[in-house]
């Protein structure tokens, strides 16, 4: 998803650090299982409509450029959205995708400042910039102090009938330019289960959806939902008693 890293840079910039304005970026992580066992992934990125306007307005360039976007209202306010989406074949697959989410500067090596004067396939640097005030590859760095997975557990396990998504997020003792990372991003995580979710730890549900909503990043997370899918199997038999019994019915019936 190197895309959705590309934005997140906008954060770097002091030129646009000026106009973030807060919770001026949006990310949701939508975890989706089935009940074969595969599932998928979807990170979602939104920026403030007023921020992206005050960005190209100042010459900026368009971080949204040449992709699909959607309008979305989130905690009443209006966001421009990317999303992109993986699909798994397990859920062993996916426990891994999530334990390697890190919180990391290195996620953020291959993106680039949007300036003016600068586009997305640009690198420029200050070369009078303080070495430790840059990332190896030469671009401002997210100073984020300790290099954790975003999960500290994750476990995604279907046993019979029942599914079971249980997960903790760790903290991350994070900032950019000064600026405390939850100030700016609002991040929820939404996760959708095979079936009506039956039992859950935090979160809104909603049928067999359930959302972990502006995610308090400071601190550890638990997000727990598990459900069970009914087996055809009682539902058969019962029909086939059924019938068996009519015919049995329409037999004696006749041969008196």
């Amino acid at each position: 998803m190197k895309y959705i890293r590309k934005i997140i840079v906008v954060l770097l910039s002091a030129f646009t650090i000026a106009f973030c304005l807060t919770g001026c970026v949006y990310e949701n992580l939508d975890i989706r299982l089935s009940k074969n066992g595969t599932g998928s992934i979807s990170t979602t990125v939104g920026l403030k409509k007023e921020f992206v306007k005050q960005i190209t307005e100042a010459g900026g360039s368009d971080p949204f450029a040449g992709k699909e976007t959607a309008e979305v209202e989130y905690d009443g306010e209006e966001y421009i959205t990317y999303t992109e989406t993986k699909e798994y074949t397990s859920f062993r697959e996916m426990e891994k995708a999530l334990s390697e989410l890190i919180f990391e500067d290195e996620n953020l090596g291959e993106l680039t400042e949007i300036q003016p004067g600068y586009n997305d396939n640009d690198v420029e640097t200050d070369p009078d910039e303080d070495a430790e005030d840059s990332g190896d590859d030469g671009l401002p760095s997210v100073v984020i102090k300790e290099n954790k997975p975003v999960f500290k557990s994750v476990k995604i396990e279907k046993d019979g009938s029942k599914y079971v998504f249980d997960a903790v997020m760790n903290a991350a003792d994070n900032e950019i330019d000064g600026y405390v990372l939850s100030d700016v991003l609002k991040f929820s995580i939404t996760v959708e289960m095979p079936a009506k979710i039956s039992a859950y730890k935090n979160g809104k549900v909603d049928g067999k959806k359930i959302v972990f909503d502006n995610l308090d990043l400071s601190r550890e997370n638990e997000l727990y939902a598990e459900c069970s899918v009914s087996s055809p199997v009682p539902a058969i038999v019962g029909i086939v008693l059924a019938v068996g019994a009519v015919v049995a019915f329409v037999i004696l019936k006749r041969r008196k």
